[in-house]
């Protein structure tokens, strides 16, 4: 691992981009030629571990859960270290889940039974606006919480008219949870 990141937890740039027979003959590893992705099982426990961060080389980091809470928390653990606001992606078909994924989540994307590195970015199979810049709201210190698309450069007048008999709610309707 300690090939893969610098010792302030840094990706190493020479390895960006590189195969895994590059990343091999980097770490010392014997791994088979045929290889095209490195899985490397991680603890749950281990909160910052640079293996949670974006890679962005062949490697996979897998971890198990026991239940569909956990994990929720290790997603937000990895999210936590690098990734607010960004995207997840998860293959399931219970709605439940991925509705709790939503509610849970610090994300601006859930990509649904499809890969995420491809398709957050907008796709004709999921309706996100096509993107190479995605937002990440506030969780990611950006302004916007979406694709961003021409829409966002467009300057729009909006004019505001004073309305008759507006419905003020109160304080306790504003502010409540329900």
């Amino acid at each position: 691992m300690s090939v893969l990141f610098t010792a302030q937890g840094a990706v190493n740039k020479d390895l960006v981009g590189k195969s895994v027979a590059a990343i091999s003959r980097a770490s010392g590893v014997y791994i088979p030629a045929s290889a095209v992705m490195i899985v490397l099982p991680e603890d749950n426990s281990a909160a910052h571990s640079p293996l949670r961060k974006e890679k962005m080389f062949p490697i996979l980091t897998c971890f198990t859960y026991h239940d569909f809470e956990e994990a929720i928390h290790i997603a937000q653990a990895n999210l936590d270290i690098e990734g607010k606001g960004h995207s997840v992606s998860i293959h399931s078909n219970d709605t439940e889940h991925i509705e709790r994924a939503g509610l849970a989540l610090d994300v601006s994307r859930i990509v649904v039974n499809a890969s995420c590195a491809i398709t957050d970015g907008g796709s004709f199979f999921n309706g996100f606006s096509p993107s190479t810049t995605l937002g990440c709201g506030s969780w990611g210190n950006n302004s916007i919480s979406e694709n961003l698309s021409y829409k966002h450069l467009l300057n729009i007048t909006r004019i505001g008219y004073p309305l008759i008999d507006p419905e003020i709610p109160t304080d306790a309707e504003l502010w409540s949870e329900g």
